[in-house]
């Protein structure tokens, strides 16, 4: 009879938890919005430069539409598959959904309107560590009401993040981090979601540090290869 009970009131916990957790995050959302910030972070030495654009104002504007263009073009790709995600599901958009969307939305517009301000206010070498909170914390945000993989991976890029700025690298090694962290981190994370399985803390930790070492080994062997390729001074 104990055993019966235990086993009822697991289910009960399990039920309980998924219905706070009724908030679904599609694979290609996380794949759409890691391929585009990793490809554009990566360009982003090749693209509307200051040969290309000599007044400064004129580049913070061409940033700015680029950025704005991007973002937007994404997020609508993105809710347009969601939605047809749903409709083939037989799904409706939860209130939860709606508003965990406009903190993402809003966390992106934050993004471009720092980026835009670097080029007259300055701090242009924090803004790929911005980019990588920003997108950390809207994960987190969305982990609260989905999968616990994903409050545990924000978290993680949030604390890379800081940690671009504590260790203070210079702009390139801060680039291939943000680069992998994103470009590779996202699509990684979208392989790795188990649909909200309760997993204990030492799966989830064991999961954390394997999305880790797979983000952050490839920039830290680039920094390697470039360091040992660079003649010593005279």
């Amino acid at each position: 009879m104990p055993q019966l009970a235990t086993q009822q009131l697991d289910s009960i916990h399990s039920m309980l938890s998924a219905g706070h957790r009724n908030l679904r995050v599609e694979r290609h959302s996380l794949v759409l919005w890691g391929a585009s910030f990793g490809g554009l972070i990566l360009a982003s030495n090749h693209i509307l430069t200051a040969e290309q654009f000599p007044l400064l104002e004129q580049r913070a504007i061409a940033w700015l539409l680029l950025l704005t263009l991007t973002v937007s073009g994404i997020s609508l790709l993105d809710w347009h598959l969601t939605r047809r995600a749903k409709q083939a599901r037989d799904e409706a958009w939860s209130f939860i959904h709606r508003q965990v969307l406009k903190v993402w939305w809003l966390l992106m517009t934050v993004g471009v309107l720092l980026t835009f301000a670097t080029f007259f206010f300055g701090g242009g070498y924090m803004i790929f560590a911005a980019w990588v909170v920003l997108t950390g914390l809207g994960l987190y945000v969305h982990g609260l009401f989905s999968e616990e993989l994903l409050e545990w991976t924000g978290a993680l890029i949030i604390a890379i993040g800081i940690g671009m700025l504590a260790f203070r690298l210079n702009i390139h090694d801060s680039q291939r981090v943000a680069a992998f962290t994103l470009g590779l981190g996202l699509p990684l994370l979208a392989a790795m979601l188990d649909r909200g399985r309760e997993r204990s803390a030492w799966v989830r930790l064991v999961q954390s540090v394997g999305w880790l070492l797979c983000v952050l080994l490839p920039p830290l062997l680039a920094q390697r290869l470039v360091s040992t390729e660079v003649p010593p001074d005279a």
